[in-house]
């Protein structure tokens, strides 16, 4: 039995962060039942229409208008019986249409309720609407990143969304946890501004040593060398000399005895200081060799390193392929979807699709007949355009 068998999710989040946790939570058994406006969520046109079903598999679908009383009724009988809601509004709005925090807790003592939202629930800012690419402004992370002496750049994926979602969907867990202790819901406030703070962690603490802001350095890093991207005969390889321990392996695998000699290099704040010097005389040497035959030599004697991907090689390298990193699943009218597998592996039961991403109010028929509306009911419904089915 997966953990989050008989576990009822509402989950009225859209785009990224808040679908990525109700995907996570379907994976682990959960009932997720995705609730989106009749016309389905904003972001369904994207990539040819895969946009959802790449983030939403173990879903079921529900549509309906929050607007209309009738609407409004199928989801609160649905909020009355589950165990989470999660929502991910501009604060403020969700209590506008009838369910905010205060409201289900009275109705549904024992309900997670998970708030996703740009800045969170409180502060300056709560009223915002929030965006990965605007937080990565805000919180510095633009700043850390880009090319040495060359402008600031935003980080190749939506890192802070992604992250916001598993960090919601471990916030949901232990507060199920701590239901199972009280009996009790709560609220699980989660705003992506908060977890890209979480996400420059080490730059605060930085800061907080010696007051420098991150210098933009490419690949590579103001306080570790070397730590970069090193072009060679074929595959660009990354360098990950973290401490003066693999400095000694990278030496002593590349037969390098001068370097390993050369004081100037003995200790990573010498290394630092003499960047210059040192960086030259890795890429000159990495340049006579291709990126597999360095491998072959650095990988045995235990160097942090790696080839360097695009994501077209990653996705079939034989390693995402004996992990299964990447999931294909057909949907009639969009044809073969491929997206990133859940990465918790259990022992004891494996994470599989049960369900595939849910069409625009695909299980809105029976999903109503499980909190008690009749045919009848569910038919006045549709044609007073409340709620929506695939049929329609």
């Amino acid at each position: 039995m997966l953990p989050l068998s008989d576990t009822l999710v509402l989950d009225l989040t859209q785009v990224i962060a808040g679908p990525t946790a109700g995907q996570i939570l379907g994976d682990m058994g959960a009932d997720v039942i995705k609730v989106e406006p009749l016309h389905g969520e904003h972001f369904r046109p994207h990539f040819g229409g895969a946009w959802v079903p790449s983030m939403n598999r173990n879903k079921r679908g529900l549509a309906v208008d929050l607007r209309t009383e009738g609407g409004r009724e199928v989801l609160m009988r649905l909020a009355r019986k589950a165990d989470v809601f999660m929502e991910a509004f501009t604060p403020g709005v969700i209590d506008k249409l009838g369910f905010g925090w205060e409201k289900l807790s009275k109705e549904n003592p024992r309900l997670i309720y998970a708030s996703v939202s740009g800045y969170g629930q409180t502060g300056p800012y709560a009223s915002r609407a929030g965006y990965d690419p605007c937080i990565q402004a805000e919180i510095g992370l633009m700043d850390a990143t880009g090319p040495d002496g060359g402008e600031m750049c935003r980080v190749g994926t939506a890192a802070i969304d992604y992250s916001t979602g598993s960090f919601c969907a471990a916030g949901i867990a232990f507060a199920l946890l701590a239901r199972h202790k009280t009996g009790r819901g709560q609220r699980l406030d989660l705003s992506l501004f908060d977890v890209g703070m979480h996400l420059m962690s080490h730059w605060i603490t930085n800061h907080g040593l010696t007051g420098e802001d991150p210098i933009r350095m490419g690949t590579s890093n103001s306080i570790i060398c070397p730590l970069r991207v090193f072009p060679t005969k074929t595959q660009p390889i990354f360098i990950a000399g973290t401490n003066d321990a693999f400095w000694k392996i990278l030496c002593t695998a590349l037969g390098k005895k001068d370097w390993l000699e050369d004081k100037r290099f003995t200790t990573n704040a010498d290394r630092v200081a003499n960047r210059a010097i040192l960086e030259p005389l890795i890429e000159a040497h990495f340049l006579q060799h291709t990126c597999d035959e360095l491998l072959d030599k650095l990988i045995p004697a235990g160097m942090a390193c790696s080839a360097a991907y695009r994501i077209s090689e990653a996705m079939v390298s034989p390693h995402a392929q004996a992990r299964g990193s990447v999931l294909e699943i057909d949907y009639p009218g969009i044809g073969p979807v491929k997206s990133a597998n859940n990465p918790i592996k259990l022992s004891d039961v494996p994470v599989e699709t049960r369900l595939k991403s849910p069409g625009v109010g695909e299980h809105t028929v029976e999903i109503m007949r499980e909190v008690g509306f009749n045919d009848a009911e569910i038919a006045a419904l549709r044609d007073a355009k409340a709620i929506a089915t695939q049929a329609d």
